[in-house]
């Protein structure tokens, strides 16, 4: 009998293995399964001191960047760029060599379309991860949801995962600026069993408290999205006094599972589902989600009627592609018109501005409360998950937020809004944001002697 490990080459048994994950039952403990096993061999293989020989003083530093960018994700791009803005200037004035791993072709700011993007060399991704870190002289995980079920345990296991093969490989490789919250059980189990892949930067410490009762010892810092500065020319409406950035997204779509056996007979039958993400995931929607969504749109609704009658001007911002259909979803319940700023037919700076220069800003988007808290503009979050939660709490305004699915979450809208009214109360918040973001700039610059000892530099 062969051994098919022998006699395949590594295209052939990268293809193999993608064939199991997609006809598996349960694709994505599959995938983490497969992440696991090539985690394990490099281990092994440095353990009988396989690791590389180091990297030349003067050499420019091979940075790879795990994270979600390219997919129109408004916050997840403004990490990306900042790290790239920061990488640049603590390694100066050598110029490292930096790539992107990218999930979408969405890259509508400069910096993000003049860097590479990883091109696979095999087909399976965790493989394709294997052969991509090897060739790193510094592995960063960019993406903030990391350790995370709410969006996609595969995306979770590329993040932690890659970050664990380049520790494996005996490659520097830190996640930068990440945050925690519900794990499914195959997830907790992954990064129980990578605890010490890696160094681990939390950008709050509630996170950092998570991860250690799993094991993994972190320390703290800040999301790396508190140094983007707004571009004033991005929108010349922007800054009208009283323009309010609303920032709905679909809170009960998430997360998204493989599903490779719909998605087949979607492709035989030329159909196409609006809930698919990819080649073969899917959003989770179900008639107790879909009436969720119903009422958090109404309630969205009441909180720009509320808003018109204080006498501000709503505007529909979709931080991310995906959030286009949520404006439009929330538009048609409006009995007036509203202006749409949208990623994908607008750019990023066009985004970020329409958040930045508001007079307040009503979002479940996290990175809409990074931008509003780090440009001095009032926000009241209807948070999804914890994210938003733990944010306004450490900044001292936990009463500036509710539950997207909070019945009464529109009432604390509009009433934490209406304070502003009262010049102590956005004083006092101002003042509140810009100690909180001057704190979050200087945990910045300490990540940076980070990445500079990371690289011995």
């Amino acid at each position: 009998m062969m051994d098919w490990d022998v006699v395949a080459s590594p295209l052939e048994r990268s293809l193999a293995a993608l064939n199991r994950y997609a006809s598996a039952s349960a694709p994505d403990e599959v995938f983490l399964d497969d992440l696991q096993q090539r985690i394990g061999a490099a281990r092994r293989a440095s353990a009988r001191g396989g690791l590389r020989a180091p990297r030349a003083a003067n050499d420019a530093p091979r940075i790879l960047l795990l994270g979600y960018t390219g997919a129109g994700n408004t916050g997840a791009d403004l990490r990306t760029i900042e790290t790239i803005a920061q990488l640049r200037r603590v390694l100066a004035p050598r110029v490292p060599r930096i790539t992107l791993f990218a999930l979408g072709d969405c890259f509508d700011h400069p910096l993000l379309a003049g860097t590479p993007r990883l091109t696979p060399a095999l087909p399976y991704l965790p493989d394709a991860l294997d052969a991509a870190v090897r060739e790193a002289d510094l592995v960063l995980n960019v993406e903030g949801s990391t350790y995370t079920s709410k969006f996609s345990d595969s995306l979770a296991g590329v993040l932690i995962g890659g970050v664990a093969l380049a520790h494996a490989h005996g490659r520097p490789a830190l996640a930068y600026g990440v945050d925690s919250g519900a794990m499914s059980a195959a997830l907790t189990r992954f990064v129980e069993r990578n605890a010490e892949g890696g160094e681990v930067i939390c950008r709050n410490d509630a996170a950092r408290q998570q991860l250690a009762l799993l094991g993994v010892l972190a320390q703290t810092g800040a999301d790396t999205a508190w140094t983007y500065r707004a571009t004033p020319e991005a929108s010349d409406a922007a800054s009208s006094a009283r323009r309010v950035a609303l920032c709905p997204n679909n809170p009960f779509w998430w997360p998204v599972h493989a599903d490779a056996a719909r998605a087949r007979e979607l492709d035989a039958r030329g159909a196409a589902s609006p809930l698919r993400y990819g080649p073969l995931h899917f959003h989770s929607w179900d008639a107790a989600r879909a009436e969720a969504y119903q009422a958090y749109l109404d309630r969205f609704a009441r909180i720009a009627l509320g808003l018109r009658e204080q006498g501000y001007t709503p505007v529909l911002v979709g931080m991310e592609q995906l959030d286009h259909n949520a404006c439009v979803d929330l538009a048609a319940r409006l009995p007036f018109d509203i202006e749409l700023v949208t990623r994908g037919p607008r750019t990023l700076d066009e985004v970020a501005a329409a958040v930045a220069q508001a007079a307040c800003v009503v979002t479940t988007r996290y990175h809409a409360a990074v931008l509003a808290i780090s440009h001095g503009v009032p926000v009241f979050g209807l948070s999804m998950d914890t994210r938003i939660e733990r944010l306004l709490g450490e900044v001292g305004c936990s009463q500036w937020h509710a539950s997207c699915d909070d019945v009464d979450g529109a009432k604390a809208a509009l009433t934490a809004i209406g304070s502003l009214c009262r010049d102590e109360v956005r004083t006092a918040l101002i003042d509140a944001y810009a100690d909180y973001a001057s704190l979050q700039r200087t945990r910045i610059d300490a990540m940076g002697d980070r990445l500079r000892a990371a690289l011995d530099v």
